[in-house]
């Protein structure tokens, strides 16, 4: 099974595919043209590249955000699956990308959060005010709030980390046991809650 894990900037997508590395999950390494935040380690966070490397690696998908490149390559892709379950952290276009070539072996999971949520979160870990900025206005251009309907599973990320992780925990428990899962608004609270 190929997990897609997407929301928007700030939601907690790091923080889901931590949760999942931990579970023993191989993560789906993408290429990227944009600089190294601290701490991020080549080949573990992405594959940092130029431009011309980039373009010259066959991807599943590949997509600009905010004036950078990001893909997965294929040979990524049939490396990790021969060794079990993957999940990758990719934007929309992307992860119908993957819906489209590898059809039902793809769960999509999309993190829902409010925007004041998301601020807070990408000023926690270091973004400037400039580039949280101009998320938030790729953000409400990009209307990446409804983006939640492309999903096979909702998660919303409103109040602690062990909500969130219950929720992953439910999510790949339905999946295993081929059952269809309730949606987030009998599961969880309503979604207008987030913007609130």
């Amino acid at each position: 099974m190929i997990y897609i894990v997407m929301g928007p900037s700030g939601s907690g997508k790091t923080l889901v595919g931590e949760y999942l590395k931990e579970k023993g999950m191989k993560e789906l390494v993408s290429h990227t043209t944009r600089l190294p935040r601290p701490g991020e380690v080549q080949g573990v966070s992405y594959h940092f590249v130029d431009e011309v490397t980039f373009q010259q690696t066959k991807k599943v998908e590949a997509s600009a955000y905010a004036g950078n490149w990001y893909g997965v390559s294929e040979k990524e892709v049939e490396d990790k699956t021969k060794l079990g379950d993957v999940f990758a952290v990719i934007e929309i276009h992307g992860a119908l990308a993957f819906k489209k070539m590898y059809g039902e072996k793809v769960k999509i999971f999309y993190i829902a959060s409010g925007p004041r949520d998301l601020r807070r979160r990408m000023a926690h870990r270091g973004d400037t005010k400039e580039s949280i900025r101009k998320r938030m206005v790729i953000y409400r251009k990009n209307g990446e709030a409804c983006q939640d309907r492309h999903a096979d599973a909702v998660l919303v990320n409103k109040s602690s980390k062990r909500q969130l992780f219950c929720q992953v925990e439910y999510h790949l428990a339905a999946t295993k046991n081929r059952k269809k899962p309730r949606t987030d608004r009998t599961l969880y609270p309503c979604r207008q809650k987030l913007f609130s």
